[in-house]
């Protein structure tokens, strides 16, 4: 499969206060950055209960969506775009990023992505 170059995206990260809350898989999703703030939303609230909530908890969410107890929040930040907030500790972010881009070692797999947030603030992540 041909990775793309530099693309626009949703990028959606898990983020943590602690080591305690530590996550080895930092970055949960890439979405197409042509999507809805409200279905973002709508998936950051569903990969955090799926990955979180008991099954009860998930019932009860299906059953009354307003049970929930991580809705996801918007957040404007002056410089640097929308941002998608749910969960606790740790909690998902979506945020929509610029320039988002995967380098390979010469074995072909996925060693580094880096991107852009809106306020022109470069981000690299070393990936296992």
């Amino acid at each position: 499969m041909r990775t793309p170059g530099r693309m626009k995206a949703w990028l959606i990260t898990w983020e943590w206060s602690g080591n305690h809350a530590k996550r080895d898989d930092k970055i949960v999703a890439v979405l197409n950055s042509r999507l809805s703030m409200s279905r973002v939303a709508e998936l950051v609230e569903f990969l955090y209960l799926a990955e979180y909530y008991t099954l009860s908890e998930k019932m009860a969410v299906a059953h009354r969506r307003r049970e929930n107890p991580y809705p996801a929040q918007y957040e404007r930040q002056a410089n640097s775009g929308p941002l998608i907030i749910c969960g606790h500790n740790p909690h998902l972010v979506a945020h929509w990023v610029d320039d988002l881009m995967v380098e390979r070692d010469d074995k072909g797999r996925d060693k580094v992505v880096k991107w852009t947030t809106r306020d022109g603030m470069h981000h690299s992540l070393a990936l296992r």
